[in-house]
């Protein structure tokens, strides 16, 4: 497994199909809170303003200021570091900042201007062991992944199948 990740990745088909065969189980809110927030990591708006309002601070926050429907509904953090990542791609700038928030171990929010899905990936890439990816799966409810190695191996295996974007 590479120790980092340099480029900006495009999800081709089998790429897409390993990362929809492999969605985490669904999780509640009395799961998510049996761990400890510094071990707890978010994609998307509605996931994170659900675990906020119910008084769980995650330490990595990603967000677009969308939901599946267009609307708005999460509002923007003081703080916030903005980032390009169009729909299919994940950015080396994107990459870079989850990198280094993960590093850093303080409370890090990263707004994204497109799309914020895939973010998921590079989080788990550089993730602790056993912390918590939490994410909205849509009209269905909180997708939750346990960071093992199994699954960083998974998720090298998913950046490897992807097509490399200079």
């Amino acid at each position: 497994m590479p120790s980092r990740l340099d480029k900006n990745y495009f999800v081709n088909k089998v790429a897409s199909e390993l990362i929809k065969s492999n969605n985490g189980p669904l999780c509640d809110l009395t799961f998510i809170k049996k761990v400890d927030e510094s071990m707890i990591f978010t994609v998307g708006d509605y996931t994170t303003d659900y675990l906020e309002k119910n008084g769980v601070k995650p330490r990595i926050e990603v967000f677009d200021l969308k939901t599946q429907r267009g609307e708005n509904t999460y509002e923007d953090k003081p703080g916030s570091i903005k980032i390009d990542n169009p729909a299919g791609y994940i950015t080396l700038s994107l990459i870079k900042t989850i990198e280094r928030a993960m590093t850093s171990r303080k409370r890090t929010f990263i707004k994204i201007q497109g799309e914020e899905d895939l973010a998921v990936l590079p989080i788990i890439f550089y993730a602790p062991l056993n912390s918590l990816v939490v994410y909205g799966i849509p009209n269905i409810g909180m997708g939750c992944i346990i960071v093992s190695l199994p699954v960083k191996e998974l998720v090298n295996k998913i950046f490897e199948s992807m097509e490399v974007v200079e």
